[in-house]
């Protein structure tokens, strides 16, 4: 599960999850191309904690890599 989280041309904050990568990656590029400057892109991913085995929500990379 993936979530992401960028500014829209109005400045709103957008907020979408989905299992999709590909969908994922197709709103993140629309958001850098819609605002390259201010887009404050953010795509996070739920992934198994080593230590405790709780799910949690980790940062990813531009290559959606956690």
């Amino acid at each position: 599960m993936y979530k992401i989280q960028f500014r829209n041309p109005q400045g709103r904050l957008v907020t979408a999850q989905n299992r999709d990568a590909d969908t994922i990656q197709k709103l993140a590029d629309k958001a850098r191309q819609d605002m390259p400057e201010t887009h404050e892109l953010r795509v996070r991913q739920v992934v198994m904690d080593q230590a405790s085995g709780d799910f949690i929500w980790a940062d990813c990379t531009a290559d959606f890599t956690c």
